[in-house]
């Protein structure tokens, strides 16, 4: 038992280093440079952008109803680790939006753009390989593919070019 929750913290701990990576990219590449994302994290883009409000709140709120949908699927551990992911994120999002740092890169959005997409996948690589998501639009890919037998990775190319073009409509990219 003792093994068991010693894993499960370091798991537990894993999720939120990869949530922070990931946060840090967003914030700092994404969000300061008025880059565009996919999935949630785009949604929440696309509503700072428009009425201000705060990305960590709008990622937990909207992740709330997907969270309910995905409850019957996920699997038991899955599903812990994804509220922990959800939450973990949300709450690196609002710390590094309080933390001032500057990251010198000039204007060039590209080094901007490849610099977010590292962080971004580097941190959603270290979630998803302990067990764990971000929740969002994965968990509708999942359900997706259980349902309907659409691979996860189609699903989610869908969601995000819809979230992106959704995002270039308001001139955020």
């Amino acid at each position: 038992m003792k093994r068991f929750a010693r894993v499960h913290f370091l798991y537990l701990l894993a999720i939120a280093i990869g949530t922070g990576i990931y946060a840090f990219g967003f914030v700092a590449f994404n969000m300061a440079n008025h880059l565009a994302q996919g999935g949630v994290a785009g949604l929440s883009l696309i509503s700072y952008a428009l009425w201000h409000i705060d990305p960590s709140y709008v990622q937990l709120l909207i992740n709330i109803p997907l969270l309910m949908i995905g409850y019957r699927f996920l699997g038991r551990r899955t599903f812990i680790y994804t509220i922990w992911g959800i939450v973990s994120l949300a709450v690196w999002i609002w710390i590094f939006q309080r933390v001032s740092f500057t990251i010198n890169i000039g204007n060039d959005t590209l080094i901007a753009a490849l610099l977010a997409g590292v962080f971004s996948g580097s941190g959603i690589g270290l979630v998803f390989r302990f067990g764990g998501t971000t929740g969002g639009t994965d968990i509708l890919a999942k359900l997706f593919q259980i349902k309907k037998g659409i691979p996860v990775g189609r699903m989610l190319f869908i969601f995000d070019s819809c979230i992106l073009a959704l995002g270039s409509i308001f001139k955020l990219c």
